[in-house]
């Protein structure tokens, strides 16, 4: 074959891919993205700062739908079932992936099997906080206060098996804690109780709480992390508070499984800049969250291995729900 010929050949071979077609035909129209929680948390805020760079970036919208409930189940079936043309995504917090599957009895999702990995977002600055009416400094003074006020004592979670409350319930069990779990739809409701006395306690996102802490209407107790965050210096790890516990909660965008590799690719490139713009950086920081840019792989296996992580703890806390 001539060589020019077979040249030309190959470049309208590349031009015509799937990949090539998909990176510049998408997206031809407005792209969903389902946010499992209420309007006003942390995930929605995230999500539609998102929107904002994608619309910039595209000229397509992103639509940001709460379909809220049952730990993010009611929103990640809603993407699970959708169609898989790439116009329809979730942004759930790790509970939903990672933890869901180990603690319901029936979970209308495998999360290995129904759903592609697309990109991660950012990791989550949780802090323990307490009530400024309650008497304490430190996750100790909290788990001896909790246990001589056993029948008032209690700590706001974002819901039944969530990751907060799998935190109280290891915090309960290692640190000889007494506090019941209440479950809140999401972070506003959780916020509100805790900051008029309905909650004790709780583990909230530190965006939210900032401005409480500073007011002297909440008090830290500990950061759920590895290092210190940089807005509380002088708030101890929850290691350093002899409380140890190692998985993270993060945020990812995952896509029904069946969405063609060339438009997650495609998606996975616009949401990593997106994800990366001074705007949503800006909002991040704000938020309590630090960027999270690993590869679909990388990400993949972070929560393969956080989901195993949580199991353990579910198997040891032995919960099981309907």
């Amino acid at each position: 074959m001539n060589k020019t010929l077979a040249t030309l050949l190959a470049g309208l071979c590349f031009t015509f891919s799937p990949l090539a077609l998909a990176q510049d035909d998408f997206p031809a129209r407005p792209v969903k993205m389902i946010v499992p929680y209420p309007a006003g948390g942390g995930g929605d805020i995230l999500a539609r700062s998102i929107a904002d760079v994608f619309h910039r970036m595209t000229g397509q919208a992103m639509i940001v739908e709460n379909r809220s409930g049952a730990n993010g189940i009611i929103g990640a079936s809603a993407c699970k079932n959708a169609p898989a043309d790439g116009y329809t995504y979730c942004l759930p917090v790790s509970d939903v992936m990672a933890i869901n599957p180990h603690i319901y009895k029936k979970v209308p999702y495998d999360p290995e099997k129904d759903f592609a990995v697309v990109a991660s977002i950012a990791t989550v600055v949780l802090v323990f906080v307490s009530n400024s009416s309650v008497p304490v400094d430190s996750l100790k003074a909290l788990a001896s206060w909790s246990r001589a006020n056993e029948h008032t004592a209690n700590f706001a979670t974002w819901g039944v098996g969530s990751a907060a409350h799998l935190v109280l319930e290891q915090f309960n069990q290692s640190m000889k804690g007494s506090l019941t779990n209440v479950p809140y739809p999401g972070v506003p409701q959780m916020l509100q109780a805790a900051l008029s006395g309905d909650a004790s306690a709780t583990l909230l996102f530190y965006g939210p709480i900032a401005p409480h802490i500073n007011e002297g209407k909440l008090q830290p107790l500990a950061v759920l992390g590895n290092e210190r965050y940089h807005a509380l210096p002088d708030v101890p790890t929850v290691s350093e508070a002899e409380f140890s516990f190692t998985p993270t909660v993060y945020y990812g965008v995952y896509a029904p499984t069946g969405t063609p590799p060339a438009i997650i690719a495609r998606m996975n490139q616009l949401l990593t800049a997106a994800a990366a713009d001074p705007s949503v950086l800006k909002t991040m920081n704000a938020a309590g969250f630090a960027p999270l840019n690993e590869s679909p792989q990388a990400f993949s296996n972070r929560v393969a291995r956080d989901r195993a992580a949580w199991g353990q703890i579910a198997r040891s806390l032995n919960l099981a729900l309907e």
